[in-house]
């Protein structure tokens, strides 16, 4: 076995989290019908700015029989329209997407430099 060693970067992932308590919110989660009452928002830091990520969305699934809350609960990652992977779940409400975007982090990261190079293909890469 041989190891060669191409180049060094520095690749580093920032996250935040923001947690929403909605009231009297529903949607439809793989074809059952929940009362959204917590929604964790996941932004992460890419080239100098906070975007969406996912939402994780979790409540009471609504009993289709009388329409209330059932002991069954949802608790879906859902993903942004625009993601890459958001085919493959379910989409970010336009609502929870909207107070989002209203309520972006304040902080931004502060990255101290290092003498290793960026490498522009890599999200990850500051």
């Amino acid at each position: 076995m041989t190891i060669t060693h191409i180049e060094t970067t520095t690749q580093v992932l920032v996250h935040a989290y923001t947690q929403l308590r909605l009231e009297d919110f529903t949607m439809v989660v793989k074809a059952r019908t929940a009362r959204i009452k917590k929604a964790t928002i996941h932004w992460n830091y890419e080239n100098g700015a906070w975007r969406v990520g996912a939402v994780h969305v979790w409540g009471p699934v609504i009993r289709r029989s009388d329409g209330s809350e059932s002991s069954q609960h949802v608790s879906e990652l859902t993903r942004p329209a625009f993601a890459s992977n958001s085919q493959y779940g379910v989409i970010i409400p336009p609502e929870i997407m909207e107070v989002a975007l209203q309520n972006v982090p304040d902080w931004e990261p502060r990255i101290n430099a290092t003498r290793y190079p960026r490498i522009t293909t890599l999200r990850s890469s500051l």
